[in-house]
């Protein structure tokens, strides 16, 4: 299950920092020692580091407050990077940018997740992103893949990260941007900051490195994979990422990295995981987990240094391809690919690779994206592979609910009850929604006491922030044979709101609600190929020759649980149907677990292609 808080509580806790600086760092998908939120906020002093400083006085200000028992969190830019390494002091360059971020604090506010439950709610939010452009157009950005590309030849690098910016404008509060990106990118590794002067908001999945005890964690990322539509589907694209040669070689090139920087300050390097696939609401993306034992005096600045930029957001080898990337990448990284996260007294660390992390000065903000560039890679790929992750950006995570409708019966209870609560975990698996499944079936077991009736139909629905609600109503009774048409809208099968009962059918709703007004019962659809679907409330069937046939779910359409039902009993198969298919079938028939198979007839009195079919079918029957 997870764990989170709701968007009225966050709204709730930073606003009441009244802009004061403060840094919230918030585990949105809790794991195993991932599952607690930090406010650190009240600082008794902010450390900064800006060209020009001493790094060995700010290494030394920061062991000092640890060990005088302050907390200390923030960032660390990736140029940060150019001051711990000899090598590439020829980088730095003179600005008054804050390179190094943290605030000290005493004590954070620690939110445990297993112990705190959430109220529920979506909060209004209020923020506006406009002028969304890239930093580089396609042709420039395939003109440095081919200068990467003679890196990679000549041997002077094995993988390069090339990212470039998103610039926007900006209105509104941050706080919201937060929340509304926030629904479509729940992690383990979230962070809203506020310096007074810039708003950081990162939604990275990734995590740098955590120490606890003696132990120090990394989990590099390298690999990224869009979602599929449904579950099969689903599972098909993470096995394509586990199994993809390019995706490999990256992640092991970086492992390896990993596992030398970790060498230079641990002992007993392992790597305990390796090409681990991770569900996103968005994306797959593979990771790989590295670990190792730290001796007992290690510093923080040890750790920093030895460490410090993550190899996944450089590339192999780490300084010679830093050394390449500026002399390509035409704007500073900023806080893009550094590092957010806290130290504690007792020298417990956690930070994530701030990748996924936007920068808000006044109505002004910028993304970095982009990806590791290996030589095999295409610059059309690449290109689009940087896009799709900056979609979360643009692309709003929709507001909807997960519905099971089923029927109970008096002296049966509940009709095909499993099948629709696997139905509905599935989707809560796909979408990560919370869910608690003893809940509902204890609700369900109480709600059976209050029941009139022989027959009532119930509706389960499930909000995305895991709101719960049940309704009952009496089924009313039915005709034997009912009169429906065909709509003149077509579904795109590649739209995963087809393959979940949710909330967000407008198409079908109203398209229902006309069909009634001009006496139809249903309404069925058919997708942009021609090929039917499903009806509005219904799943499809004709019978052929004492066989039941009803279209596949690739056709775009929700897989009901009366539908699977049949064809797990073999009473029904799938096949593509069309228009023709419907007109010559011995019977036809729609049908859901409320309801059951219900004759039909259809009409083609508003149906374009009336003339045409009718002409089809009457072939056919000679």
């Amino acid at each position: 299950m997870l764990f989170t808080f709701s968007e009225p509580e966050i709204k709730e806790i930073l606003a009441a920092q009244h802009d004061q600086p403060y840094v919230f760092l918030e585990s949105a998908t809790p794991r195993p020692g991932e599952h607690t939120s930090f406010l650190f906020n009240h600082f008794s002093e902010i450390i900064t580091f800006r060209w020009g400083d001493d790094i060995n006085a700010f290494f030394r200000t920061i062991e000092d407050r640890i060990q005088n028992n302050f907390w200390l969190c923030g960032y660390f830019t990736y140029e940060f990077g150019y001051f711990l390494e000899p090598a590439l002091y020829h980088l730095r360059e003179k600005s008054n940018t804050v390179l190094a971020w943290l605030g000290v604090s005493k004590e954070p506010f620690r939110f445990d997740h297993h112990n705190h439950k959430p109220s529920l709610g979506r909060a209004p939010l209020f923020y506006r992103v406009t002028h969304l452009t890239s930093t580089i157009d396609k042709e420039t950005y395939r003109d440095h893949i081919a200068i990467i590309k003679s890196y990679l030849e000549t041997g002077l690098t094995y993988q390069v990260n090339y990212t470039f910016k998103m610039k926007f404008d900006f209105t509104g509060d941050p706080i919201d941007l937060y929340l509304a990106l926030r629904r479509g990118q729940p992690t383990s590794y979230l962070a809203c900051i506020n310096t007074g002067s810039e708003n950081i908001l990162s939604f990275s999945p990734e995590l740098f490195f955590r120490l606890s005890g003696d132990t120090i964690v990394t989990k590099p990322m390298k690999g990224t994979h869009a979602r599929g539509l449904a579950k099969d589907d689903d599972e098909y694209c993470r096995r394509q990422l586990k199994r993809d040669k390019k995706s490999r070689a990256e992640n092991i090139m970086i492992v390896d990295l990993l596992r030398n920087d970790l060498g230079k300050i641990a002992y007993q390097v392992n790597v305990p995981v390796l090409f681990e696939t991770e569900q996103h609401r968005t994306l797959h993306q593979m990771t790989s987990t590295v670990r190792a034992t730290l001796p007992r005096q290690t510093s923080a600045a040890d750790i920093v240094k030895a460490l410090f930029p993550s190899g996944s957001v450089t590339g192999a080898p780490k300084i010679k391809t830093m050394q390449l990337i500026k002399d390509l990448e035409a704007q500073p990284r900023n806080i893009y690919t550094g590092a957010i996260g806290y130290i504690s007294p007792q020298h417990e660390m956690c930070f994530n690779v701030a990748i996924r992390t936007i920068s808000i000065s006044g109505h002004k903000g910028e993304m970095g994206i982009g990806g590791g560039i290996v030589y095999d890679s295409t610059a059309e790929n690449e290109y689009e592979e940087a896009l799709l992750k900056s979609k979360f950006l643009t692309q709003e995570f929709p507001q909807f609910s997960l519905i099971e409708s089923l029927l109970w019966q008096n002296n049966k209870g509940y009709f095909l009850l499993e099948e629709h609560l696997r139905r509905l975990k599935n989707s809560c698996s796909y979408f990560s929604i919370p869910v608690n499944m003893y809940k509902i079936r204890r609700e369900l077991k109480m709600l059976e006491k209050k029941i009139k009736g022989e027959k009532t139909k119930i509706r389960i629905i499930l909000s995305t922030g895991g709101e719960l609600a049940i309704e009952s109503q009496p089924l009313e009774g039915m005709t034997e044979s009912v009169t429906i048409k065909v709509s003149p809208h077509r579904v795109n099968p590649q739209d995963i709101f087809l393959y979940h009962k949710t909330t967000r059918r407008k198409l079908y709703d109203e398209a229902l609600k006309g069909a009634r007004m001009e006496g139809f019962f249903e309404v069925m659809f058919l997708n942009v190929h021609g090929q039917v679907t499903e009806g509005s409330v219904s799943n499809i069937f004709i019978e052929k020759g004492k066989l039941l046939y009803t279209p596949p779910t690739k056709c775009g359409l929700l897989g009901g649980v009366l539908r699977q039902h049949l064809l797990d009993k073999g009473v029904a198969r799938e096949r593509v149907l069309y228009i023709k298919d419907i007109l010559s079938a011995d019977t036809l028939y729609i049908g859901n677990s409320v309801r059951g198979l219900i004759k039909a007839e259809i009409s083609l009195a508003d149906f374009e292609n009336k003339s045409t079919i009718e002409i089809q079918v009457e072939n056919c029957k000679r």
